[in-house]
Parts: C-alpha cells; structure tokens; sequence
C-alpha cells in the first residue's frame, strides 16, 4: 500500500509539472505575441512604400489623386483605414466611386471610376450614372444632353419619366429637349420641335398616349403652328396655336375652337 500511495503521489507531480511548464509556455507566447504585434504596428514599421492608381483619367489627374489620398494614405501598412482612403479619393467631383486594397508587401492600389453625366440637373448640376446629383466642371462638358429641372433630390423621378416620356413621343417623331418638375408636381415638357406639353402627375403616361394618337392622325400636320398643349383634362386636351385661339379635343375626337385669353393657358400650371 505505501508503494501504491507513492507512485500516485509522483503521478499527481508530474502532472502539475507538466500543467505549470504549458502555463508558463503559454503567458510566453501571449508576451510574444503582445510585444510583435506592438512592433509590427508602429508607423516606422513596414510603411506604406507606393501608392498605385488605376482607372480612366479623363477629368481627374493622377496628381489631384495622389495629392487627396496622400492625407491618408501613409505610416504603417498594416494599420492603414482603407475606408478613410477611399472617402478622400471619392471627395473628388469626378471621381464616382472608389475601391481601395492592400497589394503585399507595401503597396496600396485604388482603382476608381469617373462620373457618367446623363443629363443637365437645375442649371448648375447634373445627373450621373447613379441618378445622384453631382457638381462638376469643365472645359468639355457635354452640351447634348437633356435639360432637367425641379425641386431638390427629385433627379432620380425627373430623369426616369424624361427616359418614358421620350419613348412614348418617338412614336411621333417628337423629342424632349427639357423636363420641368414644378413644386407642385406638374410635368412641363418642352420638345425640340418648339412645341410644351403639359402634365399632371395622374396618370401622366396615359394621357401622353393619347396626344400622341391624336397628334399623329391631326395635329401633326400643323405642329409649327402649335404653341401648348395642356393634357390635364380627365377626357382631352386643349391646344393653344401660336396666332391666340386654343382648340380643345376631347376623347371622341371632336374639336372646339375658343378665343383665348392672351397667355393662351387653359389652366394655371402652378
């Protein structure tokens, strides 16, 4: 029995032996681990050693890049804010978006792409390809694209309806040149042909179907001589002809000529 009690007694101190070296090499590996992190986080070590950019330069330089993304881009590799690089490079009015990425051993690579402009937004903006208003310059901005206007943050709504209202017009052959919102959301459409359409925002589309069926079996012929159309009316639309009468064509074709007053408006517009 004493000989029993003896090989436990040394079993059990080999065991805590053994649980005290892993403790020991464990708090080892912890320090280790603490103190390399400490010194692979500091800005001395493995900085940043190039910034490459990637994407089509048309309206931004590689030098305005470098020059906003420097404020950032810079000290140690691995605790670099790559979202805070890809704000600074998205600050520039150009540039659209921004995709930023560490390229092992030290190099930063930014890929950016630039605004899209799909139309002309209230004199001083434009639409990009996002239906997101921008503010940008330029010396070859284009000068083709359509003209739209209204409150602020309608852009998106505005520039939809000119791509549908476009398309229900080219069955006539006629065109938007500009689109107006107003505040108390009334479509004023003014065609390339000289011609201003004017719409309500109940059932828009509908009622431009119309006219334009009408338009192509009577109107088309005189549409020089055409000033407005107002195709507010539940059943027709009024038309005001540039010499002061307005006629007014309801859902059976019929015409009704009147004098009209000398703004030659049906309605208010509003």
């Amino acid at each position: 029995m004493a000989r029993a009690d003896a090989v436990r007694s040394g079993s059990g101190g080999l065991a805590l032996f053994r649980a005290a070296v892993a403790m020991f090499a464990t708090l080892v590996a912890l320090i280790a681990v603490v103190l390399a992190n400490e010194w692979l986080t500091r800005p001395e070590v493995f900085p940043v050693r190039e910034v490459r950019f990637e994407g089509e330069f048309r309206h931004v330089t590689q030098a305005e890049l470098a020059a906003v993304v420097g404020e950032v881009a810079h000290g140690n590799f691995l605790q670099l804010d790559l979202d805070a690089v890809k704000a600074r490079a998205e600050s520039l009015p150009w540039v659209y978006q921004a995709e930023v990425r560490r390229r092992w051993p030290r190099d930063l690579y930014i890929r950016f792409s630039e605004q899209q402009l799909t139309a002309r937004w209230n004199e001083a903006a434009w639409v990009n390809q996002a239906r997101r208003a921008v503010r940008v310059t330029g010396d070859d901005l284009p000068a083709d694209l359509p003209q739209l206007e209204g409150p602020e943050g309608t852009q998106a709504i505005a520039y939809e309806r000119y791509q549908e209202f476009n398309r229900l017009l080219a069955g006539a052959g006629l065109q938007i040149r500009k689109l107006t919102l107003t505040p108390r959301r009334t479509w004023r459409l003014e065609l390339t042909s000289g011609l201003t359409l004017v719409l309500d925002r109940a059932q828009p589309d509908r009622k431009l179907e119309r006219f334009v069926r009408v338009y192509e079996r009577t109107l088309a012929r005189n549409g020089s001589a055409i000033r407005r159309v107002d195709l507010r009316y539940t059943n027709g639309f009024s038309v005001e002809w540039h010499h002061g009468r307005v006629a007014s064509a309801r859902r059976d074709g019929q015409k009704h000529d009147k004098a009209a007053a000398p703004t030659g408006a049906a309605r208010e517009e509003g």
